[in-house]
């Protein structure tokens, strides 16, 4: 039997966390409570925030209650299902959020305790205790937060998956196949359902078991964000400092990103990023910022294991993709990891504590302090939210003085720190810096806006590329793309020790090591492989730190080639035209002639190669020339040129096709 559905507003922003942006509503002219609203449709003390309306044309800014922003109308329900399933999701939130809110609380009074007690003109920090499950938690509803937000209910709000269209479409819709699923937003339900039932244990099993339990790609994507950034807990040093909060502030990085226009249908599209910074505001006055693991730790790369490992890391995951060493807007940010209950410092390394064994225990404590950071930083973490408002409806603040001068400094800031128009469909960011442009004319401002438009490089069919890219990565929900980065820079670490231990034996023998090392690679996973065969190159060329990488050289490599055109066409039907063209100059005996001559300075060849080596070079040159002909059908035209240079050129080096005999 169908119950009677009821309309309900669900909150992209918790109220527990509206209520710290909150104060009492006064109406001027109105001094006591009374029991009908007023002309605002508000109550006399309900609590309401200070918001910059971006939904209304022109926009405003107002006071509205917590009860009614940040959110929309029956975001997670499904009028196809009985009402108690519908709000299934909601429920689980709500049991989550009371927890968390505890913990967020513990947050907010040892900051409210610091900063009533004159702490900030002592320059002390304040400092809060964690059990590692709290920490956990909190981790746990960070991502939530980013997951149940506006950009992932756009991402996944759909009836069919042909409706889907995110850039892991062929991904998704090969899952929902498999498990039977059949809406897009019903993967996404159940997404949300197996995080907040997950049992991050200390030992970490859940890594293994929740891409089993959920999309295999975003329990990845939680693992990444969980465990390869560190969490830390800012506040203004300046009275006056304060943090905004949107729509998607949750949801939002600072970082590298990349777009390229596709020539075919001239669509800008994003084409790589990488978060270095996360940001979640708690109040005004507190962010939590999860800061990437790539940043040097001096404490831990005390160890040089740790330090090299972490180059390698940084080299696969920003310095390959993006070229150089970029440092990103808030590189130099103040903060450091928690301490803990099981290590301690000693002599600037970090050494474990009596009878601590290496293993993580639900009984370990986090000490976070809560550092002050200075105006630069606080304008910055505002611009990279204020610079990805383009599809939000608001911007919560407190105060309306200092939401002036943030909106002034955003918008006369130089385009580095944002307002660069990338042209993607729909992002809505030209339309939402008007907006911002307006109300800080309205505010006093006279100064003029800073904003540029990117031109980003062409790029021949972004969905071949992304075809590409997902047969490239298909196998990554087995294990993920995080493991093979760590396991390829082991890789590279045992490669230079066996050099270095067998120093001083003959040579012969330490290249058959090295051979005997290689083929033992060869067996691992071909994703893995690729990625240490991008490394060495990368470590060969350029050096560990790669500060003058270029990344059309390496990242973009000969193997790629081969492994893109591995899955248009396969390597059996190029050997069958090698063995009939092979089996033709044994019958013709092309090879037998005393006079293998090349253009301009090659020599001739019939002194030093051998009737194997003749019949090889007749075969390859052979080969190549019918190469595209026989696979011109099943490989599009720029993986084919690639893959010809990859092979002909790299692998199996050929004579030109004018070599005469």
């Amino acid at each position: 039997m169908q119950t009677s559905q009821k309309d309900q507003y669900q909150h992209f922003v918790p109220q527990f966390l509206l209520r710290n942006f909150a104060h009492p509503y006064r109406p001027k002219g109105v001094r006591k409570r009374g029991k009908t609203k007023d002309e605002n449709g508000l109550h006399y003390g309900e609590s309401v925030v200070r918001s910059l309306d971006l939904a209304a044309d022109p926009p405003v800014i107002c006071e509205k209650p917590v009860k009614r922003i940040l959110g929309q109308m029956n975001m997670y329900e499904d009028a196809s299902k009985s009402s108690p399933q519908e709000k299934r999701v909601e429920e689980m939130l709500g049991r989550l959020e009371s927890q968390v809110s505890v913990v967020f609380r513990k947050i907010v009074e040892a900051h409210e305790k610091w900063a009533g007690g004159n702490a900030m003109e002592k320059g002390t920090l304040a400092e809060m205790c964690l059990a590692r499950s709290e920490r956990d938690l909190i981790r746990k509803f960070l991502f939530i937060l980013k997951y149940r937000g506006s950009g992932f209910h756009r991402r996944f709000y759909h009836d069919t998956a042909e409706d889907y269209d995110s850039n892991d479409k062929e991904l998704l819709r090969e899952y929902m196949a498999e498990k039977g699923y059949q809406r897009p937003m019903d993967v996404w339900y159940d997404n949300i359902k197996a995080i907040i039932d997950l049992e991050m244990d200390p030992g970490c099993e859940w890594i293994r078991e929740l891409p089993k339990r959920m999309y295999p790609d975003d329990a990845m994507w939680f693992y990444t964000h969980t465990e390869l950034y560190y969490m830390a807990i800012c506040t203004p040093a300046e009275p006056d400092g304060e943090f905004v909060l949107t729509d998607a502030s949750y949801g939002v990085f600072e970082g590298p990103s990349t777009f390229a226009r596709d020539i075919r249908t001239g669509r800008v599209e994003p084409t790589a990023h990488t978060p270095f910074h996360m940001f979640a505001p708690v109040s005004p006055k507190l962010m939590i910022v999860l800061r990437s693991s790539v940043f040097p730790d001096p404490l831990e790369d005390a160890d040089e294991q740790v330090k090299i490992l972490r180059s390698i890391r940084r080299m696969l995951a920003v310095d390959m993709v993006y070229g150089g060493e970029v440092k990103g807007l808030l590189s130099d940010l103040p903060v450091a990891k928690a301490r803990n209950s099981y290590t301690r410092v000693v002599g600037g390394r970090l050494q474990r504590m009596g009878g601590y064994d290496g293993a993580r225990k639900t009984e370990h404590k986090f000490y976070f302090p809560i550092f002050q950071i200075g105006s630069e930083h606080v304008n910055t973490i505002n611009g990279v939210l204020l610079d990805n408002c383009g599809t939000c409806t608001s911007i919560v603040f407190g105060n309306t003085a200092v939401f002036a001068k943030t909106l002034e400094w955003f918008l006369t800031c130089p385009t580095r720190f944002g307002k660069v128009m990338s042209g993607v469909e729909g992002d809505g960011r030209s339309e939402a810096l008007e907006k911002m442009e307006a109300i800080s004319r309205h505010l006093g401002s006279t100064k003029a806006t800073v904003q540029d438009h990117l031109n980003p490089p062409d790029m021949l069919g972004y969905d071949e590329y992304m075809h590409a890219h997902t047969e490239l990565h298909r196998d990554w929900k087995k294990i993920t793309f995080l493991e093979d980065q760590d396991q390829t820079g082991r890789m590279w670490i045992l490669r230079v020790k066996i050099d270095s231990w067998s120093h001083g034996v003959e040579e012969s023998i330490r290249q058959r090591n090295r051979d005997l090392l290689n083929e033992a690679y060869r067996r691992l996973p071909p994703r893995r492989y690729l990625l240490f065969v991008k490394l060495c190159r990368g470590v060969i060329v350029y050096g560990l730190s790669i500060a003058d990488c270029d990344p059309d050289r390496v990242l973009s490599g000969p193997e790629d080639a081969i492994a893109r055109g591995k899955y248009q066409a396969r390597i059996q039907e190029i050997e069958e035209v090698a063995r009939q063209t092979q089996l033709e100059i044994l019958r013709t005996r092309q090879h037998e002639t005393n006079e293998y001559r090349l253009p301009g300075s090659w020599p001739t060849m019939a002194s030093f190669l051998d009737e194997g080596e003749r019949v090889e070079l007749l075969t390859r040159r052979a080969v190549r020339i019918r190469f595209k002909l026989v696979l011109k059908e099943k490989v599009e035209r720029g993986v084919l040129d690639s893959l010809e240079k990859s092979l002909f050129d790299f692998a199996y080096p050929t004579p030109p096709q004018d070599w005469h005999l």
